[in-house]
């Protein structure tokens, strides 16, 4: 918008700005603020708060039968209760298109009822008082469209199996029985459900029996005798195999496809050492008599059921995934939902306004488990990648942590903000706390809150008790405020008076959402022991930073002699941005030496941006000699940013050269960087890069991970023939269409006009597998970003196609990809599709998706008549102010006649 009003405004005479540049604002008031500063909120969110609670939840017990080829529940669903009120004279319960056959009392009295829209409205048989309780059974059938799936063979995916699965958070449950849909309150669950004979079931609990009813259906009965949510329940069906595992006593169990057993294990065979390994960090063992976990299709994600789990399909990797990725995401997501067994389940949010106290805990434990089974490094990458992830975000918008702004139910908070903001509020508190006082105050929270609803309040309140801190100040600023502080910070050194003076400025925009943050902050400096002596010692002190709103603050620091290093923040404890200009020299001892990756990380980072030879070598020394790989990642991206012909010999010789298992995502790294060298710009360059890329695709490589990056990158120096190499390489085996994300994404790039009708031909549903389709919209996502390499007819067809999949794809993540991908192309004729669809979405994440790409393209659509009529505007202004000069004109040669004469 300003690039084209800016052109506009140029041609204007001075004597037109005032009135363009108050026709402008005007402009901009109108379009609305950028989306930064309009915050997390759509048209249509409002504030939310938990409905009352007439009666107690006590028991819940659905008798239900599940038929695979209606693909419906029937039953019945017995709710019992405990009035709370003095007089309790009717129930609501939350449903949505159940068919409602009869409700009852558990004596058999039948009772009147109405139905509203999403809730049945039961009338009891008389007043029940505090303290009084009944049973209210509903006899019901449904043919859910959410909340309960049945899988079974397609013709996009005609292997997949027969299946039945619940999933039921925020308040998908309502669709398959009537229910209390928010999680204030806690209920023990039964399930006795009937399904054909040769499945096997999973759901929360003990199996108490199984009964053969001698007609081709059987008929299992959990029960689970803990108190937990209703969102929680779970019921997952099919033909599985059960693999049995152990912790001590503890039966430990993974329901899985037969023939994906050895996956399987790779995917959860950790499960007992994560068990232990929470049960004595948290000092607090696992508090039911089971853990089981389900592996299910065409689901994404995973959800922690109360001790029954559910995992995506998308999560089990076979052997070579296990080479890298793996570990890096479906394992931790084991540990996260393992997690969530004490914080989500044992003690749950009481609203999803507060929900980072499920999420927030899962994401920081599941961090910890990574620094217990693969190191102090590992984990700080991982904080470090959750940040940058948070930060991307962040960019589109910000709003607090604790928050109940949103359009329709609470899944739509499940965002970075909750996950990984969330474990880095954890991070910091404990830091500031210190492991042992962080450690009690973990398990002094479970013991008070165990079986209880929680508010973010009950957790300052017990770390305040515990530790005698008072934590008012850091739980304001960083869970019920927005954002995190940007530092720019300075060093000098004094000689004269042998001082480091340390400037430290908070650069954030500072408003009401925003504060100036008040927090310590360690310095670290490298002082050698000596004149002359490559022998340093570590002088280390703690500040702090933003007290009485300063935004600038000088720290002088006595040292014996010039240190060869200084750090902000050491360790990286701290969620922040930071800008430090310190000397080359510095940075390269910073990277060689720093004994802390985020240092090693920082000055790679930093390096890129000096464009100076020595700096190269130290990148390229890095590269092939720093002990961790992440490290060698960064210089590896460093070297790609300089651009220059000796930094791509240094990524070429990484590529051939390193050995390829135990640095494959080192090698990744290297040939994304290798797509940074690109036709026209660097011809030669580029033609060496695909030269190097070429073989990687075409051939493969011990690594998923490598091929995936090789195929980006090789579309992206577009050099001529990578879309022949790059489709040919499409049908190579992968693993859950991870490389042909990067072969879709690598299309979308190379600015051949064949890659989007190749792109397109995977969106179609009745031929293409869901995850290729999947893969397809992120390369649309992708070309979106490319719209100067292709003609104006191929990426209407884009936005065509796209449009059909936002309205039909069958499957979920495909529609949120769609809708995505249409926000990115930015064409309003879109808006009737994504309108269409998101009338019909169930999905809270996909239709959120669906309204925001409806909120841009819409604003876009007005900015433009806006700016049409700016320019209409512009033109009559223009046509006036010629009118007036030649009637000034005329006017000055009659007066000059006159005066003449």
């Amino acid at each position: 918008m300003r690039k084209c009003c800016g052109a506009a405004f140029a041609v204007a005479d001075a004597e037109e700005w005032s009135v363009l540049e108050a026709t402008r604002s005007a402009l901009q008031a109108l379009a609305g603020p950028p989306p930064r500063a309009r915050g997390f909120e759509l048209p249509g969110d409002r504030v939310h708060y938990a409905p009352d609670r007439p009666a107690d939840i006590t028991h819940v017990k659905l008798e239900i039968r599940l038929d695979f080829e209606h693909e419906t529940v029937s039953g019945t669903a017995w709710t019992s209760f405990t009035a709370l009120y003095d007089e309790v004279r009717n129930i609501a319960f939350d449903a949505v298109d159940l068919q409602i056959e009869h409700v009852m009392l558990d004596n058999g009295t039948a009772l009147s009822y109405s139905i509203e829209p999403e809730r049945l409205i039961v009338t009891l048989d008389r007043p029940y008082h505090y303290g009084e309780s009944f049973t209210v059974g509903v006899r019901y059938w449904a043919q859910p469209r959410i909340g309960l799936h049945f899988n079974k063979p397609t013709s996009d995916d005609p292997t997949r199996p027969v299946q039945a699965w619940t999933f039921s958070q925020t308040w998908y449950h309502r669709h398959w029985f009537p229910c209390h849909w928010v999680p204030n309150d806690r209920a023990t669950s039964e399930i006795i459900v009937t399904v054909p004979a040769q499945f096997v079931t999973l759901s929360n609990g003990e199996l108490l029996n199984v009964r053969d009813n001698g007609d081709g259906t059987k008929t299992h009965h959990w029960r689970h005798d803990v108190p937990h949510p209703a969102y929680l329940i779970s019921l997952v069906v099919g033909d599985f195999a059960v693999i049995e595992d152990r912790y001590g006593e503890l039966p430990v169990s993974y329901y899985v496809r037969p023939d994906r057993r050895e996956d399987a294990r790779l995917l959860m065979g950790k499960t007992p050492a994560m068990i232990d390994f929470f049960s004595r960090y948290l000092n607090y063992p696992y508090p039911y008599r089971k853990y089981a976990q389900s592996v299910i299709e065409v689901y994404r994600g995973a959800m922690e059921h109360t001790t029954a789990t559910t995992h995506s399909f998308m999560l089990l990797f076979d052997q070579k995934a296990a080479l890298d990725v793996g570990e890096d995401g479906p394992v931790t997501t084991v540990a996260h939902e393992l997690a969530h067994q004490w914080f989500g389940d044992l003690l749950t949010c009481r609203d999803w306004s507060e929900g980072w106290l499920n999420e927030g805990f899962a994401t920081y434990l599941e961090h910890l488990w990574v620094e217990h089974d693969r190191g102090s490094d590992v984990f700080k990458w991982m904080m470090m990648e959750a940040a940058q992830l948070y930060f991307e975000e962040d960019k589109h918008y910000r709003r607090p942590i604790v928050y109940r702004g949103y359009y329709r139910d609470g899944f739509e908070l499940f965002d970075r903000h909750l996950y990984n903001k969330g474990a880095w509020v954890l991070h910091m508190l404990r830091h500031q706390l210190g492991d042992a006082a962080f450690r009690r105050g973990l398990h002094a929270y479970l013991e008070r809150y165990r079986g209880r609803e929680v508010i973010t309040a009950d957790l300052e309140r017990t770390f305040e008790e515990v530790t005698g801190r008072s934590l008012a100040q850091f739980f304001q600023q960083w869970l019920y405020q927005a954002g995190y502080p940007a530092f720019s910070v300075s060093y000098a050194w004094d000689g004269e008076r042998h001082l480091a003076k340390v400037t430290i400025r908070q650069t954030q925009a500072i408003d009401d959402l925003t504060p100036c943050f008040v927090t310590p902050v360690d310095l670290a400096f490298s002082v050698p022991v000596a004149d002359g002596s490559n022998e340093t010692r570590a002088v280390k002190l703690q500040v702090v930073v933003g007290e009485n709103g300063e935004t600038t603050q000088t720290f002088f620091v006595p040292l014996e002699r010039e240190p060869v290093m200084v750090r902000f923040d050491p360790d990286g404890w701290l969620l922040k941005t930071l800008e430090f200009e310190r000397p080359a020299s510095m940075l390269r001892y910073q990277l060689a030496h720093d004994p802390d990756i985020l240092g090693r990380i920082e000055a790679a980072e930093a390096l890129a941006k000096q464009g100076d030879e020595a700096s190269r070598r130290a990148l390229e020394e890095a590269l092939f000699t720093d002990p961790f790989w992440g490290v060698r990642c960064a210089a590896a991206k460093a070297l790609g940013e300089l651009g220059t012909e000796a930094a791509q010999a240094a990524l070429l010789r990484a590529l051939h050269e390193l050995e390829a298992r135990q640095w494959s995502r080192v090698r990744a790294a290297a040939a994304r960087a290798l797509g940074g060298y690109q036709e026209p710009q660097q011809s030669a360059l580029a033609q060496r890069a695909a030269e190097a890329l070429r073989p990687l695709v075409s051939e493969g490589d011990v690594s998923y991970l490598v091929e995936r990056a090789a195929a980006e990158a090789l579309g992206r120096t577009r050099v001529a023939g990578v879309f022949d190499v790059l489709q040919q390489a499409i049908t190579r085996p992968s693993w859950q269409a991870y490389v042909q994300q990067g072969i879709f994404k690598g299309l979308a790039c190379c600015g051949d006009e064949r890659a989007i009708p190749f792109l397109l031909d995977y969106l179609d549903a009745s031929r293409q597998p869901p995850l290729w389709r999947l893969a397809a919209t992120h390369g649309l996502q992708a070309l979106a970003r490319e719209r100067h390499l292709y003609r104006e007819a191929a990426w209407q067809q884009a936005v065509t196609r796209l449009c059909e999949a936002v309205e039909h794809d069958p499957w979920e993540a495909v529609r949120q990809g769609a809708a995505l991908a249409l926000l990115l192309f930015g064409e309003r004729r879109a808006v009737p599709a994504l309108e269409r669809a998101a009338a019909r979405e169930l999905e809270t994440r996909v239709l959120r998706s669906m309204r925001a790409a409806l909120y841009v393209l819409r604003s876009a659509g007005q900015t433009e008549e806006q700016l049409g009529q700016l320019r209409q505007d512009l033109e009559t202004l223009r046509e006036e102010n010629r009118h007036l000069r030649e009637q000034l004109a005329s006017l000055e040669t009659r007066l000059t006649q006159e005066r003449t004469s």
